[in-house]
């Protein structure tokens, strides 16, 4: 799959998180481990921390984020024990020789974990937009936030390029712009029972030369039988369910 991969140069995989569980099967029988394995066999720049992925508590999301193989960034995230940031607030990647900084954006939930405290996305970014400023020419804000709240707080906090967001009311067909600061928005999915990995968003955009993402197209893509299973995906899953059914054969 990575050899597709290097036949895209400028291409950015990216995920707005709460994807490690939560969606059924292997991902929560193996608290995430078979999933993020699947994300590094895919080349995923970065992905977003969720509010599912805090659910798996302080010692297993250690675990978790060791074994990544991309970047899992949030800016609002910090350990109750120390009140230190638990990941990176954002990467910066190049995309054609042009420096691009991803922010992650952690949706607060009413019940959050004791390990963990979920600071205002808002301040959060107020906080850090202007400081990747100076190090990227394109600013990505990519978040399990839903979709309208995202847009809200990128049209009151300016320099952002770019949101990749979620849990929208309805599927939108188009990228959405914000009235004040243009900043585009787009969601591959709308949230429905088990939907995580149903679709997925493609995006096709130029950087321009004074930094503006100028989209060209949008669409978003049912993971439906008509596409082909990867034979190395099919290998390493099955690993899994063997070794998940060898463990109940021997209780």
């Amino acid at each position: 799959m990575n050899t597709e991969r290097a036949e895209q140069p400028n291409l950015l995989l990216l995920d707005t998180g709460d994807a490690l569980v939560g969606g059924g099967a292997l991902g929560d029988l193996t608290q995430g481990a078979a999933v993020l394995e699947g994300m590094g066999m895919m080349g995923y720049d970065a992905m977003a921390l969720g509010p599912k992925e805090l659910g798996l508590g302080a010692e297993v999301l250690e675990q978790r984020l060791a074994e990544a193989q991309m970047p899992i960034v949030s800016a609002n995230v910090r350990r109750s024990a120390d009140g230190l940031q638990l990941v990176e607030p954002y990467t910066i990647l190049e995309v054609g020789g042009r420096p691009v900084a991803v922010i992650g954006l952690t949706r607060p939930e009413v019940s959050v974990p004791a390990d963990f405290e979920v600071e205002d996305p808002r301040a959060a970014l107020e906080r850090v937009v202007p400081e990747v400023a100076s190090e990227a020419d394109v600013v990505i804000v990519l978040t399990n936030l839903a979709s309208q709240t995202a847009a809200d707080y990128a049209d009151m906090v300016p320099g952002i390029d770019l949101v990749i967001a979620a849990l929208p009311a309805f599927q939108p067909k188009e990228i959405e712009e914000t009235p004040t600061t243009g900043t585009k928005v787009i969601v591959a999915e709308q949230a429905r029972s088990r939907h995580s990995g149903r679709r997925v968003g493609k995006l096709v955009a130029v950087l321009s030369s004074d930094g503006r993402v100028e989209p060209e197209s949008w669409e978003t893509i049912a993971m439906d039988k008509t596409i082909a299973d990867d034979p190395a995906m099919d290998q390493m899953l099955e690993g899994y369910w063997d070794d998940f059914w060898g463990e109940l054969d021997t209780e």
